[in-house]
């Protein structure tokens, strides 16, 4: 019989080769003979990955659930780790930083490197939302700091990622170019095509702000190869943005409105609210060049509402910048 640290050792290999979908498929296999919240937090980690937010969450519940009964430590703070990004995906961006603050205390006491840098890099991404960025910098190079001295590539894939999406928000694409090209690197050392797939398509966006986008195409269509094999639906959704910004850099304004109202419905399916107001926003762009007024402003209205309701500050200040 199967016993329930083995089946947490093959998850979690799977897990770390990106096989998210056979992660998932082994733990439904075995679940019902096999009570170990270790198991279920990384098929809660592998739906999460997936963009399956929603089966994530409650596996990340029932999870938690365990090891609060085992008085476990280490798990509730992987756990509320996990809660504080799928909050974070959702638009409950408070929510969030609350689960992840929980965490961090948790990882501080128990002097635990590697979880302090993960759960920094997560509550960096909430800070960054609400308009926080020299704090969300702070935390991400803290974060990268601790991933370099302990080896971790992806997590210095993720926090170069991280930095790479401040730079580019700020026009300084010379760090946003470093940041990328560090965080493709690591990644590609990963294994995880899922992750790869998120790097080159941060790298397209970089590349498209510095007005190349033939490149830019060129590298979404790889990324957009590496998040289908990966099975990453959310993923796909954000490389539809990229590729309806393009649109916008080469003014076809009509093919780009058509890719980004087609990924904020495929976002709104995911549950990701963020994705949705950004899919809007870009869609709110083209609809005003092609002299479609009032859908664009239904648009634009849309995305003000969601960024509004998420406490999304910075994201709202970029909006209102391109009027």
């Amino acid at each position: 019989m199967l016993m329930p640290e083995d089946l947490a050792r093959e998850l979690q290999l799977l897990l770390g080769q990106g096989r998210y979908l056979d992660v998932l498929a082994r733990y439904q296999a075995e679940n019902t003979v096999l009570d170990d919240p270790g198991a279920v937090l990384i098929a809660a980690t592998a739906a999460t990955r997936l963009g399956r937010l929603g089966e994530g969450e409650s596996l990340a519940d029932e999870a938690l659930a365990g090891f609060r009964r085992r008085v476990d430590d280490d798990g509730r703070m992987r756990c509320l780790n996990l809660l504080g990004v799928i909050a974070f995906e959702r638009g409950a961006v408070s929510d969030a930083a609350d689960r992840l603050r929980l965490a961090l205390d948790l990882a501080r006491d128990h002097r635990d490197a590697l979880m302090s840098a993960r759960v920094s890099n997560n509550l960096a991404s909430a800070e960054h939302l609400q308009g926080r960025v020299a704090e969300a910098r702070s935390l991400y190079r803290e974060a990268l700091a601790s991933y370099q001295r302990l080896g971790d590539r992806r997590g210095i894939a993720e926090s170069y990622h991280n930095l790479a999406v401040t730079f580019r928000q700020d026009g300084d694409l010379a760090e946003a170019i470093h940041a990328d090209v560090e965080a493709i690197r690591h990644a590609d050392q990963v294994g995880d095509v899922g992750l790869l797939a998120m790097m080159i398509a941060g790298h397209a966006e970089t590349t498209l702000r510095s007005h190349d986008p033939a490149l830019a195409s060129e590298e979404l269509d790889r990324a957009e190869r590496l998040a289908r094999e990966a099975g990453d639906a959310l993923g796909l959704v954000q490389i539809d943005l990229v590729r309806a910004l393009r649109g916008l850099e080469l003014r076809e304004y009509e093919g780009a409105c058509l890719v980004a109202e087609r990924a904020g419905d495929e976002a709104g399916r995911l549950d990701s609210p963020l994705l949705q107001a950004e899919c809007a926003a870009v869609a709110a762009r083209a609809l005003r060049r092609l002299d479609r007024l009032d859908q664009a402003d239904a648009r634009r209205a849309e995305a003000e509402s969601i960024f509004e309701r998420l406490g999304a500050t910075y994201q709202l200040e970029l909006l209102r910048r391109d009027q």
